[in-house]
């Protein structure tokens, strides 16, 4: 069953970034348990319109995307988690879907960055 095990703890780098300064644990019924740990850097969640309405799914969908997250899945495979956990903390069905297919048909940034990446900030 799709649970997430606490709320995520993270610091603010900048206006769009934050890192993780704990691990956090989700369980998902399409890959099984994971971990997201600390340090992860993410930007919780950017799909244009909705910006910010479901930032734990955001977070997860952004771990997802990474060449080298565990378990390493496919740009479907974390569009559908991506899915999965913005019904579970309780998008309605047209905003999840139009989330969905943005995150399904955007080019670009899949398995473009490591775990350890970081973003330069300008102070």
């Amino acid at each position: 069953m799709t649970k997430i095990y606490g709320m995520p703890q993270s610091k603010v780098l900048s206006y769009k970034y934050s890192e993780q300064v704990s691990n956090f644990l989700a369980f998902s019924d399409i890959i099984g348990l994971f971990s997201i740990p600390e340090g992860f850097t993410h930007d919780w969640e950017s799909v244009p319109f909705f910006k910010g309405t479901s930032p734990v799914s955001g977070l997860i969908h952004d771990y997802l995307s990474r060449y080298d997250s565990i378990p390493i899945v496919t740009k479907k495979k974390a569009a559908d988690v991506y899915l999965e956990f913005l019904k579970y903390r309780g998008q309605s069905f047209i905003r999840r879907y139009t989330k969905y297919w943005i995150v399904r048909l955007a080019p670009g940034y899949f398995h473009k960055k490591s775990i350890n990446w970081k973003p330069e900030i300008k102070e």
